[in-house]
């Protein structure tokens, strides 16, 4: 098991049986405020210093993260094989990079059909206000195609 997803257990109410179901994984992944916000930097400009995602990465709200907040959050998603990060010893001072592994970059098809069920449920005065939001670094995924796409393919199973 993942060591953020292991933390996040331990977190739990006391006598709470561990939760090992799929659909629970990528939401504990996603479930602290700044993780998608990151992901959304990462997938819009793919690989990115250190102090380039402070700088970057905004809350939907406008706000900035703080360099203890990003190196904990990466280090969740470093943990949980989802950024990989390369240090450059070449430089003084020496720089740390960060890009989205083959699990992280599968956030975008994750995000893009999120998107695609606001945007199917959600109604459209309610539409997203903030400049700074992750629906800015994915396509929308027709929910109803991919539900055609299952059908056709049985793939509505309760595995």
């Amino acid at each position: 098991m993942n060591q953020a997803i292991k933390e996040e257990e331990e977190e739990g109410e006391e006598g709470e049986e561990e939760d090992e179901c799929a659909v629970m994984l990528p939401i504990k992944v996603l479930g602290r405020k700044w993780i998608p916000c990151i992901l959304c930097e990462l997938l819009s400009q793919k690989n990115l210093h250190f102090s380039d995602l402070l700088k970057q990465t905004k809350g939907n709200d406008g706000g900035k993260i703080s360099a203890r907040v990003l190196s904990e959050s990466l280090r969740r998603l470093e943990d949980n094989q989802i950024v990989v990060r390369t240090v450059i010893s070449d430089t003084m001072p020496i720089r740390v990079k960060y890009s989205l592994t083959e699990r992280g970059e599968d956030f975008r098809v994750i995000f893009g059909i999120m998107k695609g069920w606001a945007i199917k449920w959600v109604e459209s005065t309610q539409k997203c206000r903030s400049p700074n939001c992750i629906h800015t670094c994915v396509p929308s995924i027709n929910i109803n195609k991919v539900k055609d796409l299952f059908e056709k393919n049985s793939l509505y199973s309760s595995h």
